[in-house]
């Protein structure tokens, strides 16, 4: 199944993790935080949830709204900038 969720940390995490052991130092264990889902839905819009018991946060337009901006904005990296990718590649969790 293909989860975004799971493989842009994985990729941070394995990325930050390969460096380290070149470098010496320790890794970072993987770990998904926070968890949540977002399901397109077609039509009927989309179902946005979060925790392990998938509570939902959002649903119909709003969702459908989110999974836009998710699949059109947050997947895809900045390629031309620099500082903004080595961020991104930060697998550390941020609050914002």
């Amino acid at each position: 199944m293909q989860s975004c969720q799971h493989a842009m940390p994985q990729g941070r995490y394995a990325g930050h993790n390969a460096v380290a052991d070149l470098l010496g130092l320790p890794g970072v264990p993987f770990a998904t935080d926070p968890y949540v889902t977002c399901l397109d839905l077609g039509e009927s819009g989309a179902v946005f949830t979060s925790g392990r018991h998938r509570a939902v946060q959002l649903a119909g337009e709003q969702a459908k709204t989110l999974k836009r901006k998710i699949t059109s904005v947050l997947i895809y990296p900045p390629l031309d900038d620099p500082a903004a990718l080595l961020a991104q590649s930060d697998p550390r969790p941020t609050r914002g």
